[in-house]
């Protein structure tokens, strides 16, 4: 049985960081290896056969400082008794620098232990990669991610695919759903959600530009624009795509609710997701509002081209195209077709959590 170490951001709540979550599902569900995942010193231990390691003060935020990463090596080089040190965060020069200096040093103290690398978000700039990659076995969440490495000359021996995973949605009554719609002043009609941001990608413009069409050719229909506010720029980003509805004269069929608390009883009332996000920067490949998505068979719309395609039960559209994200959402709410059907089955074939735990017992079994 091989112990496993998982290097990340402090798995505690709240759940809404998608490189924590794919920790706490992996470990959660490995049947054959033996977790151990940093925590802070009051967390509450996530159970089962689950290990707890609180090196950490507090939850942090999404960047980790450079005291967070002093903190993860004085760890690292305290080890016993781990066989894996399994690293699952985004690929930058700091915490990549600290990784390398870890095994090294460890290494020329005799550990023979193994080192995975899950790429929980990819880098800014691919052609970075080759310095920022260290484990001994390096796992992208896509193909696409995977042959943008291979593209920049990772050594494609060391690379995996293994995708994320997530649990499926808590069940939402019928009256927590009414309770939403009069809280949001949705009425009765159908509802297109975009859990996007406003300010990292050219997702919001989009939704926001193609509202007019949508608006006329389903005048029940209400955009719920739910964006987590990401840096500074994001209340001027906001505004920009306000302006673009209230020059339209749509503004007042949209609702702009900001980031929620819990997201999934707006996700069980959508008709639709409307995701046509062209940079994925700072999240996973594939949020985890697209994988409970499709455990509950929400139709969605996505942007063609990038990691999002992997997700092949959805629709998609060119970055950036209005008119055919308009056109096709259009097309939905008059006739999903066998859209959930198809959603559902394909996140139950690769996107659970046991699955993809699964998948990783093996790798673990296959590191000498």
């Amino acid at each position: 049985m091989k112990h496993v170490l998982f290097v990340s951001k402090p798995i505690v709540p709240p759940w809404h960081d998608g490189s924590k979550n794919l920790v706490r599902d992996i470990a959660t569900h490995l049947q054959r290896a033996r977790p151990t995942v940093m925590t802070t010193e009051r967390a509450t231990p996530l159970g089962g056969r689950v290990a707890s390691d609180p090196i950490y003060r507090e939850p942090g935020g999404f960047s980790p400082s450079v005291l967070t990463n002093a903190r993860v090596v004085r760890r690292l080089l305290s080890d016993r008794g781990h066989d894996v040190w399994h690293f699952v965060f985004a690929p930058n020069v700091a915490s990549s620098a600290a990784a390398r200096v870890s095994i090294a040093t460890r290494r020329a103290l005799g550990w023979n232990g193994r080192v995975v690398q899950t790429i929980a978000s990819a880098p800014r700039r691919f052609e970075l990669a080759p310095s920022l990659l260290f484990g001994d076995a390096v796992v992208a969440l896509t193909e696409w991610t995977r042959a943008r490495l291979l593209a920049e000359g990772v050594d494609g021996s060391k690379l995996r695919v293994i995708p994320p995973c997530s649990a499926p949605p808590r069940a939402v009554a019928p009256t927590e759903m009414a309770q939403l719609r009069e809280e949001l002043d949705l009425g009765p009609g159908p509802i297109l959600l975009y859990p996007g941001d406003y300010e990292v990608s050219h997702g919001a413009e989009t939704v926001a530009r193609a509202a007019a069409a949508i608006a006329r050719a389903v005048p029940e229909a209400r955009i719920v624009f739910a964006c987590r506010p990401k840096s500074p720029r994001a209340r001027e980003a906001r505004a920009d795509v306000e302006r673009i509805l209230a020059d339209a004269h749509v503004l007042h069929r949209t609702r702009h609710v900001g980031q929620m608390a819990d997201i999934v009883p707006l996700l069980a009332a959508a008709s639709a997701v409307l995701f046509p996000v062209d940079d994925l920067y700072g999240k996973v490949d594939l949020p985890i509002v697209l994988l409970e998505a499709l455990a509950l068979g929400i139709p969605m719309i996505l942007a063609r081209g990038g990691p999002l395609e992997a997700l092949s039960a959805a629709d998609f559209v060119d970055p950036g195209d209005a008119e055919a994200l308009a056109r096709t959402a259009v097309a939905i709410l008059r006739a999903p077709a066998d859209r959930p059907q198809r959603a559902r089955a394909l996140y139950t074939e690769r996107f659970t959590p046991p699955t993809v735990a699964a998948a990783y017992d093996e790798l673990y079994e296959q590191l000498r």
